[in-house]
């Protein structure tokens, strides 16, 4: 098989399987609400799924094109089949990559991309069933009243650290942050479907984005922050 085989291969397999997880992943949720009769109430969840789209609207192509010169097409077919593409398979990817010595956008980086994905989703199949045997023994422990503290903060500290960290990088992001936080806290005080909250949260956060960043350079010629 030469390479022109081997591409064709490669993207005829990861089109074809990808497209029957995606069936997998649809049929069992619908299965399953068809069994008991359970439907998800559509006029609730639809401002939630809206919002999803609206965030990861920009970063789905982004991210297909950054990522291709690096992991190559068949690494880049088993990250999105597995997840947990940034956190995850690119790290692994980049190791590999710096240990070797590789160059990116090359043969020899693509081949080792699809062996490094390859192992890093051996890793967390194994970790996630280990996980999985120890829930029970481990329920004890896990449900104590001394770690539900840590446990019921996990979610606040995640973000926290992520958005801490975004704005250590430079004092613009506070411009943005600040007022949509408050903006956020005084919306939810009116009682509103935290779905709903989200979604405008999301619209105005463009907006404001849209008026710090690009309306009022443009007419004034300076940015607010440098």
């Amino acid at each position: 098989m030469d390479k022109k085989q081997f591409e064709k291969w490669v993207h005829r397999f990861g089109q074809s399987s990808s497209f029957v997880l995606l069936l997998l992943m649809v049929a069992f949720p619908i299965t399953v609400s068809a069994v008991y009769n359970q439907w998800p109430n559509f006029g609730q969840i639809w401002p939630g799924i809206l919002t999803v789209i609206l965030m990861l609207a920009p970063w789905w192509p982004g991210e297909t094109i950054g990522y291709m010169p690096t992991m190559g097409p068949g690494a880049l077919y088993q990250s999105y089949i597995t997840g947990n593409v940034t956190a995850l398979r690119m790290p692994a990817t980049i190791g590999t990559m710096n240990a070797i010595g590789l160059e990116p956008n090359t043969d020899g980086c693509h081949t080792m991309a699809i062996i490094a994905c390859g192992a890093s989703n051996f890793v967390t199949v194994i970790l996630l069933f280990l996980g999985l045997l120890l829930s029970v023994p481990l329920q004890p422990v896990l449900y104590s009243e001394t770690l539900q503290p840590a446990f019921s903060n996990a979610i606040p500290a995640l973000f926290g650290g992520l958005i801490a960290q975004s704005i250590l990088k430079g004092k613009k992001q506070l411009l943005y942050y600040i007022p949509l936080v408050i903006f956020a806290y005084l919306l939810n005080l009116t009682g509103l479907n935290g779905a709903y909250v989200m979604l405008i949260t999301v619209v105005v956060g463009a907006l404001e984005y849209f008026v710090l960043d690009f309306l009022i350079p443009k007419k004034t010629g300076k940015t607010l922050v440098k």
